[in-house]
């Protein structure tokens, strides 16, 4: 057998090669240790020379045996890795838990028979990649550990060798930096790359990107079930060999309750591994899943950081929990950008819905920061940024406003600081005037979901002046959406938190009573309406006095609230006291002023008193189309009110055009659902079918 000179090699490596070993003098009393490696001739095979033994590869196997509710992920990645260049790598980018190595890792087994080798590649550094690659080339070729001098080397006769091959797979799983990734990939013309990551950006000039979402309710369901039942089984069977019975009706269905499964993973975002630690934990500790809910509402800290012990359902890894996982992902972003943590702080306590992005500009004076703080959490797939918008997940928000000591980023001081700074945040962003000011409504329906969650959030006790004032502007905006009993609900909260805030006799306190009555007037409870109303005027004449404005506001609301009832003469007289009263004191072109002639006309009207009705409505829509615009909303309702008393008088043509003109206007104002708008439409039917009932069918 030929053999070729020695190569220097140390150790157990030298002895398995075969080593001569000798003691060199150097001439002068000093000596070298001489070792000299004898290697066949096979150990200098060029790369191209060298085939893969056949199945050769490292893939671990899925941490989970449940995958459900991907199906259509897997195959559109399959379309993807076989179209295309080999150099057009795939990465599936997405929220830490989301499933993304799971996914690859089933890709990878499924198509063992069509790519060797496959190779799996921790990429979260260069250093884990040079070591998997320097693996690869021993496994590859038994004699290249020994003709390299270290990792990269190894790593770089490797990527000589799948230069030179054909149908490889390599996944790079968790890759951190494109730049990390982008020496190895590049000069590969061959094989296929997979790749996945949290990082959603960077990637245009290597991979093409697919998003990695949430389950679908139903797979989300599928997969806590199986996980729980693969325990229950032998759970039962232990128990019924012991005598114990079986389990009671109680316990059962809620081990067994879609509508319980369908709640955690609703509480759990249907985010994959927050379900399988669930579902784990849910196994482990014998819980019904209603007990867990309890649980995971009750002490949300603790059950986010809880894992199942190692070898539980298929957890091997005792600190792969949803919060070990997202602090280190915000403690990378935090080191780069500090803003972004108090972002994700204080729009924790948003909804899910999109949040307009301007609102985190009120959060420092530097856009520019801000702007670079949103697209590192957007890089790191915590958030989801458009050029509009930004979205949090459900359950990166839960964990993020969940004080936890052990964690940095969740410190209960910051994490009270960045409530506080979500209500003022939200309080300013609402615009003036909900009732009137049409501009601002579609930022009040942008907005509106955020104050349900917030208020949700924040419990009555610890409301806030800010959170006050939110509900009562939320009550507004509610009614003239046509939600009275979410109104009520509002402006209730804003009474009690303005009563304890400010006291009983405080001018606010008396201007949130006053739109609580109103909310039950509009929600049809004048039983509760009227006792408010009176108590609110009475109060605003004791502290306010009888000219005060809000006293003239509480005073035409009890005589609305009296027109209702049917006390009319009472109304018709309070509403006079209250023009006469508004003219002196606010001049006869206040808005004020103008609401005030129109009630006055809208209880003669009521009264039956239709030709007085007719020329107060008259003056009170020129009126409002002369201060307030022919387009305003206030304006809309004069010309609405006219319209009816018209067509009370008889006077069905003038009505029923001014009814058409109302309703066209609501509808390109307020939209053809809105509540207005319907109304509107009832009534032009309702002067329609007048006409035709004093005229005959040929009217229309």
């Amino acid at each position: 057998m030929t053999e070729t000179p020695g190569v220097a090699a140390s150790g157990a490596r030298a002895a398995a090669a075969g080593t001569n070993y000798g003691i060199i003098s150097t001439g002068d009393g000093a000596t070298i240790d001489s070792r000299t490696v004898h290697l066949p001739a096979e150990a200098f095979t060029a790369p191209a020379e060298v085939a893969a033994a056949g199945g050769l590869t490292n893939l671990p196997a899925p941490r989970s045996p449940v995958f459900v509710g991907r199906r259509a992920d897997l195959a559109g990645l399959s379309a993807a890795m076989s179209d295309g260049p080999p150099m057009t790598p795939s990465v599936v980018h997405g929220l830490g838990g989301m499933g993304k190595s799971t996914l690859a890792l089933h890709f990878a087994h499924h198509h063992r028979s069509h790519y060797n080798p496959i190779w799996w590649i921790p990429a979260e550094s260069p250093s884990s990649i040079t070591h998997a690659l320097a693996d690869l080339a021993a496994r590859l070729n038994p004699y290249a550990h020994l003709t390299t001098a270290n990792s990269a080397e190894s790593a770089a006769w490797a990527l000589g060798w799948l230069q030179t091959h054909e149908g490889w797979l390599l996944v790079f799983d968790n890759a951190e930096s494109p730049g990390d990734l982008e020496p190895v990939i590049g000069p590969l013309t061959t094989g296929r790359h997979l790749i996945t990551s949290r990082r959603s950006t960077g990637w245009h000039r290597l991979a093409k990107p697919r998003a990695l979402r949430t389950l679908p309710s139903e797979a989300a369901v599928d997969m806590l079930t199986r996980i729980i039942e693969a325990g229950d089984t032998e759970a039962d069977d232990i128990e019924e060999d012991e005598g114990i019975g079986e389990i009671g009706d109680t316990e059962r269905s809620g081990a067994s309750s879609a509508s319980v499964l369908e709640r955690i993973a609703a509480e759990l975002g249907h985010l994959p591994l927050a379900m399988e630690q669930a579902a784990a934990y849910i196994q482990y500790t014998a819980l019904a899943p209603d007990a867990y809910l309890e649980r995971l509402r009750r002490y949300p800290a603790r059950m986010f950081a809880a894992a199942a012990p190692p070898g539980a359902a298929g957890e091997s890894d005792n600190h792969r929990t949803i919060a070990r996982m997202w602090q280190l992902s915000l403690g990378a972003i935090t080191a780069e950008a500090p803003l972004a943590g108090e972002i994700l702080r204080t729009f924790a306590w948003f909804s899910s819905e999109p949040v307009p992005r301007d609102l985190a500009l009120a959060l420092h004076a530097d856009p520019l920061m801000v702007d670079e703080a949103l697209a590192l959490l957007h890089t790191y797939s915590m958030i989801t940024l458009t050029r509009r918008t930004f979205t949090i997940h459900r359950l990166v928000r839960a964990v993020t406003r969940t004080p936890d000591p052990a964690d940095p980023h969740r410190a209960a001081d910051a994490i009270n600081r960045a409530q506080q700074q979500a209500e003022q945040l939200l309080r300013r962003s609402l615009p003036e005037d909900p009732l009137s000011n049409v501009d601002g409504w579609a930022r009040w329906r942008h907005v509106l979901p955020h104050i349900h969650a917030l208020t949700g959030l924040v419990s009555p006790e610890r409301d806030t002046e800010d959170t006050a004032a939110i509900c009562l502007q939320a009550s507004l905006f509610l009614q003239r959406e046509g939600h009275p009993d979410q109104a009520v609900g509002y402006a209730q909260r804003a009474v009690t938190a303005f009563a304890d805030l400010r006291g009983p006799d405080d001018p606010v306190t008396f201007a949130a009573r006053s739109f609580l009555a109103s909310a039950l007037r509009a929600a049809g409870d004048l039983e509760r309406a009227v006792p408010l109303h009176l108590r609110n005027l009475a109060d605003c004449e004791r502290v306010l006095g009888p000219d005060h404005p809000d006293t003239l506001v509480a005073r035409g609301n009890l005589a609305y609230l009296y027109a209702l009832t049917g006390d009319v003469r009472e109304a018709l007289e309070l509403h006079r006291r209250n023009l006469a009263d508004y003219e002196r004191t606010l001049g006869p072109d206040h808005p004020h002023t103008l609401n005030a002639r129109a009630n006055l006309a809208s209880s003669y009207r009521s009264a039956g008193e239709l030709a007085r009705a007719v020329e107060l409505h008259e003056q009170a829509l020129t009126d409002h189309e002369r201060v307030l615009g022919p387009t305003h909303p206030e304006t809309l309702t004069a010309r609405s009110n006219l319209a009816y008393a018209l067509q009370l008088a008889g006077e069905s043509d003038r009505a029923t055009a001014l009814h058409e003109r109302v309703l066209a206007e609501r509808e390109r104002v307020f939209g053809p659902g809105h509540p207005h708008t319907e109304l509107a439409r009832q009534l032009l039917t309702g002067a329609q079918e007048a006409r035709r009932a004093r005229s005959g069918p040929e009217a229309d």
